[in-house]
């Protein structure tokens, strides 16, 4: 049951806060190198239709308006779980039209997922990740960092790890970034339907119907609460 500790009114989408205001800056600094290491066409952007990944496809869409890079020049693949919410998949096309690229989806665990996407006809070197350091195993993490041993060689770029919950919906909201449905009704942490449900840390019982319901995603504050609803 949300407390009043843990929970908190959406930003109010006017300038960002100074904590927030350097962390775009460090994140445009990081995609900015970013593309001046590798082409444009060896970049991809890894998609999951959550919000932090949603922030990131929105900083690099502004980057490449701004430098004059073609939108057709933006690889962002879609890794679908093998039991997607209906609301995941109308949201990653509705992505597609809003922003006029297109996102292929692959399936598979994350190892085949990129896999396959290595072994595509791109010469793919570099993958955007929307990763915080609160992300299971990203809390060593550098901006730029090569895979594993025993993975598709590529170069994972992080430009959201120090980034907060808070100040993810900070962003969205003060620039109208759109999110998936689901951070409506109190889910925080996007997967499949089979390990994701809605946070119980945002639960509370309506007093008007006694209907059990969940307050918005952005109202959690705890960002160590924020996988809860995942198994």
């Amino acid at each position: 049951m949300a407390s009043a500790e843990e929970v908190n009114q959406p930003p109010n989408g006017m300038d960002y806060s100074r904590g927030l205001q350097a962390k775009v800056q460090q994140t445009d600094e990081i995609l900015r190198q970013a593309f001046r290491d590798f082409p444009p066409s060896r970049v991809f952007l890894s998609f999951n239709g959550g919000k932090d990944c949603t922030v990131l496809l929105h900083m690099v869409i502004q980057l490449m308006r701004h430098e004059g890079i073609s939108l057709s020049n933006l690889h962002c693949w879609y890794f679908q779980p093998s039991d997607p919410f209906a609301e995941i998949e109308e949201f990653v096309i509705f992505c597609e039209q809003f922003y006029g690229i297109r996102i292929k989806s692959v399936h598979g665990t994350i190892r085949e997922a990129l896999a396959k996407i290595c072994d595509g006809e791109e010469k793919l070197e570099a993958c955007l990740m929307g990763s915080r350091r609160t992300d299971p195993f990203c809390s060593h993490l550098d901006y730029f960092q090569k895979t594993d041993a025993g993975w598709p060689p590529l170069v994972r770029v992080s430009p959201l790890l120090d980034w907060t919950c808070g100040d993810v919906w900070e962003y969205v909201q003060a620039n109208h970034v759109p999110y998936c449905k689901l951070y409506d009704v109190g889910y925080t942490s996007l997967g499949g339907r089979g390990n994701t449900a809605p946070n119980p840390n945002l639960r509370y019982v309506d007093p008007k119907t006694g209907e059990i319901k969940y307050y918005p995603a952005y109202c959690l504050r705890n960002d160590g609460m924020e996988r809860a609803g995942r198994s």
